[in-house]
């Protein structure tokens, strides 16, 4: 969670969104509150119900809320060469050794493994368990809105750059036809949201 008081909004970071590099490009001009850097990839239903009324009463102000999203198996398939990374060789997150299938298939299992837990962004963004939905969500593929967006409503030009990027080629593997029908059935809502969001580009929920 990061606050931009001076343009009304809070930023939720959606792990796997270029959250990383939109808040560097933002660092100059606003905050994370000390309390929420515990939790930095707060959802959309935390934010409503712990931080809302909290900064509400300190500020005198409501705010709206901003969030990237990524088309789903795009966003899966970045998990999975995150995890390849040297670094976590050995431990429980680690994705080394494994096939882009093999990742997908222990995702959908009832209890997904620690490298596959990725959790779902129609939840981080408020449209499941009851929200409210985060109130600006941008499109990954068409973040220079999200941009511009920003630098319009804090009245100064930015640029993003580029900031911990997955390892590997982001060419998105094919699945067997028998799973990646089961994976569009699992993430149906999810699917279903990411094309309203990349339709527009930018999806206003108010």
């Amino acid at each position: 969670m990061f606050l931009l008081r001076q343009a009304g909004l809070v930023f939720l970071s959606n792990p796997k969104t270029a959250s990383q590099a939109v808040l560097a490009m933002l660092a100059p001009h606003g905050e994370r509150p000390e309390a929420a850097r515990a939790t930095p990839h707060l959802n959309a239903r935390t934010y409503a119900n712990r931080w809302a009324p909290r900064l509400a009463a300190q500020y005198g102000q409501t705010f709206e809320t901003v969030a990237v999203m990524r088309q789903p198996l795009a966003r899966l398939h970045s998990w999975f060469r995150y995890r390849q990374r040297d670094a976590l060789i050995g431990k429980p997150n680690s994705t080394q050794g494994l096939t882009f299938p093999q990742f997908v298939e222990a995702a959908l299992s009832d209890e997904p493994p620690p490298y596959a837990a990725t959790g779902r962004q129609d939840r981080f963004l408020g449209f499941l368990d009851g929200g409210p939905p985060v109130t600006h969500i941008f499109d990954h593929a068409q973040i220079d809105l999200l941009v511009d967006f920003l630098s319009e409503r804090l009245s100064v030009p930015l640029k993003l750059d580029r900031r911990n990027i997955s390892p590997g080629s982001p060419q998105l593997p094919d699945l067997p036809p028998g799973l990646a029908a089961r994976y569009e059935r699992a993430h149906r809502s999810e699917i279903a949201l990411y094309d309203r969001v990349s339709e527009k580009g930018h999806l206003v929920t108010l």
